[in-house]
């Protein structure tokens, strides 16, 4: 029942929202005579300053926590994505990540012990769109129907991230606020993509980053993506016993996951399976499950090297596979970060090294 209630809440709110902009918008038509071609407009706005307030909550958690003593590390709007650099340069990406319109990501102040500042970089966003909605609101509403429009696209986004619901801006400050676990397990998410981003790889991090954080009253997504972290490693020092033991632990939960976690857990899944138990009957239900065929078509290194694994392990196909891995490698620049682009880089290595071995061997002849 709680899970249902969850699902139905955020429906619930766009469309309460969605009747208020659709009886406003027929108001402001009614009542100030406008023409069809201004009525387009008016509905073209909407989605136009979505956009917009996208851009402007990103900017918020990047000024806040510059505030809060942050670093900025980087900025992604939809798949476009600029990325400081230690040296002060800025380097421009594509990375998409699916259920995500934008992000700004940034270096945490040193971690002290109950004075972890991350509630204003959290909130950054949601602040950014509603003051300048106020401010667009108190100049020139309700003289014009854009202003308006903007102000409550503002609104409407800015709740849609407080409220604590799923993955979001307000469900992370809630399970930080829980306690002092999570208030540290959020500082390592925003520390660790912080040393990747300059290089380092999984084996490279501090051995502390990895001692699991035991859950308190509730078991989180930071918790999860420790476990991720965990599996990361693994998977870079080419431990698959406890690679696969480790993902086998996070698959009781799945149904418990937020979705952008369940695809990873999948694709990491499926790539475990292919190597270590080829026979499981979960691989054809991973392969031909829609959304991880639409998640596998992105342009990652990780998702090229996911679909050499099953097209060689399971489809037989070493040419094929080997073809995939070329075209992974050379997608070190779809990478989130250097730290990444290098651990997938030598998995690829590794699993090339793998099949070519494996079919030079006289039984492959």
């Amino acid at each position: 029942m709680k899970k249902k209630i969850k699902k139905i809440f955020p429906m619930m709110v766009m469309t309460i929202f969605g009747l208020i902009g659709g009886y406003w918008a027929g108001y402001i038509i009614a009542s100030k005579n406008v023409n069809v071609l201004e009525t387009v407009f008016l509905f073209m706005s909407f989605p136009m300053f979505y956009i917009i307030h996208i851009v402007i909550h990103e900017a918020g958690h990047g000024l806040l926590g510059k505030i809060s003593g942050y670093k900025m590390v980087s900025y992604r709007i939809f798949s476009f994505m600029w990325v400081w650099r230690e040296d002060g340069t800025i380097h421009v990406r594509r990375y998409k990540v699916p259920g995500t319109l934008g992000q700004c990501l940034m270096a945490p102040p040193t971690y002290e012990a109950g004075k972890f500042p991350f509630r204003l970089y959290l909130l950054g966003g949601v602040i950014a769109n509603i003051v300048t909605s106020l401010i667009v609101g108190a100049f020139f509403v309700p003289q014009s129907f854009l202003a308006t429009s903007f102000a409550i696209v503002g609104i409407l986004t800015a709740l849609t991230n407080s409220i604590p619901i799923g993955f979001n801006d307000g469900m992370s400050l809630k399970i930080a606020s829980s306690n002092e676990k999570q208030q540290y397990l959020l500082y390592l998410q925003f520390e660790i993509n912080n040393q990747m981003n300059e290089g380092k790889t999984y084996a490279e991090l501090p051995e502390q980053y990895f001692q699991l954080v035991s859950a308190t009253s509730a078991h989180t997504y930071f918790n999860d993506w420790q476990q991720f972290l965990i599996i990361a490693r693994l998977a870079e020092k080419h431990n698959w016993p406890l690679y696969q033991e480790q993902l086998e632990i996070l698959w009781q939960r799945k149904k418990e996951m937020i979705s952008i976690y369940l695809l990873e857990l999948k694709k990491e899944m499926l790539f475990g399976l292919c190597l270590t138990a080829a026979t499981d009957e979960r691989i054809p239900q991973i392969w031909t499950d829609k959304k991880i065929q639409a998640a596998l078509k992105q342009p990652l290194m990780g998702n090229k090297r996911v679909k050499a694994a099953y097209v060689y392990c399971i489809e037989k196909d070493a040419q094929a596979a080997l073809e995939l891995i070329t075209a992974g490698k050379n997608l070190t620049h779809r990478a989130p970060n250097l730290g990444d682009a290098k651990t997938e880089g030598q998995l690829l290595v590794w699993l090339e090294t793998k099949i070519l071995n494996e079919e030079s061997t006289p039984h492959n002849q």
